[in-house]
């Protein structure tokens, strides 16, 4: 095909799964520098790909409606590649209103991540998510490997993460340990007790302070139930305003979840615990350095995003997660 002038990449949702994207866009900025490239994806989103300076327009949309105007904006833009990492049925609407437009989408790998949930047991994993977005570059004759994903950072969001750190922590602790209890489902979430009791032992080392990161959503105290001068909560910031918090701590420890993603493409190492999920399922940390927490017992994974309620007698997946195991190795990892 000639040089593409105009890009269109399609990834709607979830946060970990744009957080993912970001190497397949910086390859296309720099096999193609003079192209216009657009991204399209869920309006909550929308920060995780508009501060980037290789994207043109972040294009954003919350329902049927909005996506339904998107789709004849499309239409008049004529983009000359459409690369779908999403695959679904609003892929379809895209390919329906760009007739003209070269397609290539990344294969899901459906089958060997079912075969993985149904059988727990079976020997399979598939490749890493970040690898199988950038091997859809394969079809345009780009053949590097992919780098971990970079966040850009908006001027308003560091300065907040500068604000609020220097605010929380006047006596400027050498240490900035990141405690993220929450999940998008709630048996992904290692049992917020365990956190406090973490936090705990973490504090026993007077240099080390804490920033405890949730949602109302997640539905537990947004201080862990701890009361301490090296603690700060942050709770329902707005994402890039998290990522910022996050660029400023040394470890992040956290469940298999979309902060586990945001903290690596800011750059901080992650200690992420995995109970019904896997990572031979394709979403293990993706920065060097990062250590998976995980008991690898004959029951997990038992879905493929932790939604399914757990159907044994006891939630063996997280039952031999000591305390103390997890302390070490945060400990370990400063």
């Amino acid at each position: 095909m000639k040089t593409p002038a105009k890009i269109l990449v399609f990834r709607q949702s979830s946060l970990g799964d744009v957080i993912l994207t970001l190497p397949v866009i910086k390859e296309l900025s720099l096999n193609f520098p003079e192209a216009d490239i657009d991204f399209l994806t869920k309006k909550k989103y929308s920060s995780i790909v508009e501060f980037n300076p290789a994207i043109r327009n972040a294009i954003t949309f919350g329902d049927n409606a909005e996506f339904g105007e998107i789709l004849k904006r499309i239409r008049r833009v004529k983009y000359d590649l459409i690369i779908d990492l999403q695959k679904n049925f609003r892929s379809l609407a895209l390919s329906l209103v760009s007739p003209r437009s070269r397609k290539i989408g990344y294969k899901k790998r459906r089958l060997a991540r079912e075969m993985i949930v149904r059988k727990p047991s079976i020997n399979l994993s598939v490749d890493h998510t970040v690898n199988a977005y950038f091997h859809t570059l394969r079809r345009l004759g780009i053949k590097s490997e992919p780098s971990p994903p970079e966040i850009a950072l908006s001027a308003d969001a560091k300065e907040f993460a500068e604000k609020y750190i220097s605010d929380s922590f006047p006596h400027s602790p050498s240490t900035i340990i990141a405690l993220c209890p929450g999940a998008k489902h709630y048996e992904k979430k290692w049992p917020h007790e365990k956190f406090r009791e973490v936090a705990g032992i973490l504090l026993e080392d007077e240099t080390n302070a804490l920033v405890i990161i949730s949602s109302a959503a997640d539905t537990l105290p947004e201080n862990l139930g701890l009361s301490h001068s090296r603690i700060a909560v942050a709770r329902d910031i707005e994402i890039l305003h998290v990522a910022a918090l996050l660029s400023h701590c040394r470890v992040a420890l956290t469940n298999d979840s979309g902060l586990m993603h945001l903290a690596n493409a800011v750059g901080t190492r992650v200690a992420a615990i995995f109970g019904p999920t896997s990572p031979r399922l394709g979403f293990s940390p993706s920065l060097p350095g990062s250590v998976i927490i995980s008991n690898n017992v004959f029951c997990s994974p038992c879905s493929l995003h932790g939604e399914r309620p757990c159907q044994q007698q006891r939630k063996y997946c997280f039952e031999n997660i000591e305390i103390r195991q997890v302390a070490d190795i945060v400990l370990k990892m400063l």
